[in-house]
């Protein structure tokens, strides 16, 4: 299973379209010291960007903020999350993995032992976070730094997440940084790029934004993703289908995945996978409300707005 494959893709031969932004990251990530992955949620950002980079054999460390708990978090959650991120690379690049340990004995609360790398909390100390940072940096290979769903650093405490990435920016030329995110407003609030008080004003910086699939392209990737399975749907279940989920590929290759297994091509296959992905959606709303108490009544107002009113401009939600 490629296309409808749930998972993130990584390859070329699993990916679809988006040729056109495959090839600006590619080209962000060979010039830029900054790139930023923009869309929302299931447009397939993460898909792009592994993509992209194993298709130029680039050497990356990838950091999930998505695996962050919920509310606040500390410094000491970010180091796990890195942590964790630094011994699937040494894994996936074993040729470093020496190098790299060598490095890190020196970084005070970090043991390296048989069973990779592991951050004594009662001895690490924030400062020495930009510890590990220099240690990959002083590898001497390009490293592309991805953090996915960025925009959840806002929620670290006592601790400025944009001076840590300035730092990295200015400093560690080995490294580059990727920079995903789905809540697009609360991303750029976190970098404050056009601020002139913030640490990374003035940097230079690649924005690629993801949008939906057009009507024809959201057709095609299922005609193609049903073709794997050597399954051929009838045209009004795929006109059902295209309708439904407008252009989001994400749950285009939900839905692909789920019918392939049940091998139904009814209306009542794809409501169902449907009531699945919206129960799916409003978890991620409550998420996202449960973090904003005092603004969660302007939030569910202006929600209720956009569903109800023809035309949701921000002046007929706003009165």
């Amino acid at each position: 299973m490629k296309l409808f494959d749930p998972r993130p893709k990584s390859h070329l031969n699993e990916f679809f379209d988006r040729e056109e932004e495959l090839n600006e990251f590619i080209r962000s990530v060979n010039t830029s010291p900054l790139t930023l992955v923009l869309g929302l949620r299931r447009y397939g950002k993460t898909s792009l960007i592994l993509t992209g980079l194993n298709s130029i054999k680039a050497k990356y460390l990838y950091i999930d903020c998505r695996m962050l708990p919920s509310g606040m978090i500390g410094v000491s959650d970010f180091t796990q999350l890195l942590a964790m991120a630094l011994n699937r690379f040494t894994r996936r690049y074993r040729s470093l993995r020496s190098a790299l340990f060598r490095l890190l004995e020196g970084v005070s609360g970090v043991h390296v032992g048989a069973f990779g790398i592991a951050v004594n909390l009662r001895r690490f100390q924030p400062s020495n976070l930009m510890e590990l940072f220099e240690s990959l940096n002083e590898l001497d290979e390009r490293v592309i730094l991805v953090i996915d769903e960025a925009q959840e650093l806002r929620r670290m405490a006592r601790y400025r997440a944009d001076q840590l990435l300035a730092y990295i920016y200015d400093n560690f030329r080995n490294l580059r940084l990727v920079l995903s995110g789905s809540q697009i407003g609360l991303l750029h609030r976190l970098l404050r790029l056009d601020d002139s008080t913030a640490p990374l004003y003035g940097r230079a910086y690649a924005e690629i934004r993801l949008r939906r699939l057009s009507n024809e392209l959201s057709r095609e990737f299922l005609k193609k993703g049903f073709e794997e399975q050597g399954l051929s749907p009838p045209e009004d279940f795929m006109d059902y289908v295209v309708d439904s989920v407008d252009g989001v590929i994400g749950w285009l290759t939900y839905i692909g995945f789920k019918v392939s297994i049940l091998k139904s091509f009814s209306r009542e296959a794809v409501d169902e996978v449907l009531e699945e992905a919206f129960k799916i959606v409003l978890e991620e709303l409550e998420n996202f409300l449960s973090l904003r108490p005092m603004a969660r009544r302007r939030y569910v107002e202006a929600l209720r707005a956009i569903a109800l009113l023809d035309e949701a401009s921000w002046s007929n939600i706003y009165g």
